[in-house]
């Protein structure tokens, strides 16, 4: 969320105090509902351009 009393450079400050492991967790969060509930065409297209890395 992006607020419009914060400067990019208080943001980075409070988006750098989350610890690495949170950080990490979220993501495989996101990416296993991105996965789980993407629609067929969409989800074949993600798979494709993992397999392409």
């Amino acid at each position: 969320m992006k607020f419009c009393w914060e400067t990019e450079e208080e943001r980075l400050k409070r988006f750098m105090k989350i610890s690495p492991k949170k950080k990490l967790e979220w993501l495989r969060r996101m990416n296993e509902f991105s996965s789980h509930y993407l629609p067929r065409k969409a989800r074949f297209v993600y798979l494709q351009l993992r397999r392409m890395k």
